[in-house]
């Protein structure tokens, strides 16, 4: 497939990439640590339920994602790069780079720019985590906004990001003891949400 990286071509890719996957990891697993003091949970109540990662047992991804140079004649009204979502795991690590173009909607509903910081990684809370929170923490929405200057339009965009995703067998209930949303364990959620994606022959919920 035209899809696939050019391995054979770049040996390199695989191990670079492998060794990305590891860092985020263990950067994901203190980013847990601060939300539990944030919270006041208990201790390891969120790490101990990220401990599956990188195997079938547990989605947690990581996704580069190449935006082309866009063609000024082919934009349609109202166009944008990537459409507004958020996130459904626990969070999402992200890296851009300078041509930036990310907007994150605010609490009041308006979108704000996310641009680019030397050096920096971009939190972004998903949905699994605003269900522990019962609302406390949203699940920010986001997109990619077309260039806005000529120049802008004929560079390429990269971005790095990395979805911490909770084990399948992972229990998701409000942390605050509000019960606003019912249990449910993480397989099936992402199954009933997202049908398209997960389904339970290549998720298996246990070991």
């Amino acid at each position: 497939s035209s899809d696939v990286p050019p391995v054979k071509e770049l040996p390199e890719f695989t191990s670079c990439i492998e060794s990305f996957f590891r860092t985020f990891q263990e950067l994901s697993m203190h980013v847990m640590k601060v939300i539990e003091l944030s919270l006041g949970v208990e201790t390891d109540f969120f790490v101990s339920k990220h401990q599956r990662m990188g195997s079938l047992l547990n989605p947690s991804a990581l996704r580069t994602a190449y935006y082309p140079p866009v063609e000024k004649s082919s934009l349609m009204e109202n166009q944008i790069r990537c459409g507004e979502h958020s996130d459904y795991g626990t969070f999402t690590l992200l890296f851009q780079d300078k041509n930036g173009g990310l907007e994150v909607m605010s609490r009041s509903g308006q979108y704000i720019d996310a641009p680019y910081i030397p050096n920096a990684v971009l939190l972004n809370g998903a949905n699994l985590l605003q269900r522990w929170t019962s609302d406390r923490w949203i699940a920010a929405k986001h997109r990619v906004r077309i260039p806005q200057t000529e120049d802008a339009l004929n560079r390429s965009r990269q971005s790095l990001s990395f979805f911490a995703h909770p084990d399948h067998d992972a229990t998701i209930a409000c942390c605050d003891g509000l019960d606003k949303y019912p249990p449910i364990t993480s397989i099936q959620y992402l199954m009933d949400k997202h049908q398209d994606i997960f389904y339970k022959e290549s998720y298996p919920s246990t070991a």
